[in-house]
């Protein structure tokens, strides 16, 4: 629970520069990290720290070679948060903020299409649409 609201937090300023500035900091994802990780070690054990780190790092790869081999469709900097919510809330709670992220980012989409605000090859910031999976996780967690 202290992790999500740790990378909700995160993620607010994280979404405000990816809007702003299409890009997401590195120093914001270190920082996060890092406390995530000493959350990580004081609250869980060693088992479930190594497999939040092995996880982690399977994200990592999985979605930093989408981002190799199609750099248009998905940025390291995607790709370097997915790695930290996943570190972060493991992989039940990642992939509950993974398909919101990605239904939400689909359907703000098709309404800008729509009202043709956009155009099919525009870019769309993912970072506020993780902040919402986070955000339905942690309602989720609350209510559950």
């Amino acid at each position: 629970m202290a992790n999500a609201v740790i990378l909700f937090g995160l993620c607010l300023y994280l979404s405000w520069v990816d809007f702003r500035h299409r890009r997401i900091p590195n120093l914001a994802l270190g920082a996060g990290f890092v406390l995530i990780s000493f959350m990580e070690y004081v609250l869980s054990s060693p088992m479930e720290w190594l497999m939040a780190g092995l996880f982690a790092i399977l994200s990592l790869l999985v979605f930093g070679w989408i981002s190799w081999h199609r750099p248009l469709t998905l940025g390291m900097g995607d790709v370097k948060l997915f790695a930290l919510v996943c570190y972060g809330l493991g992989v039940r709670d990642f992939v509950v903020v993974l398909t919101i992220a990605s239904m939400a980012a689909l359907l703000v989409s098709l309404i800008l299409l729509l009202i043709r605000k956009v155009s099919i090859k525009c870019e769309v910031p993912f970072a506020p649409f993780v902040t919402i999976g986070i955000a339905v996780v942690l309602y989720m967690n609350e209510t559950y």
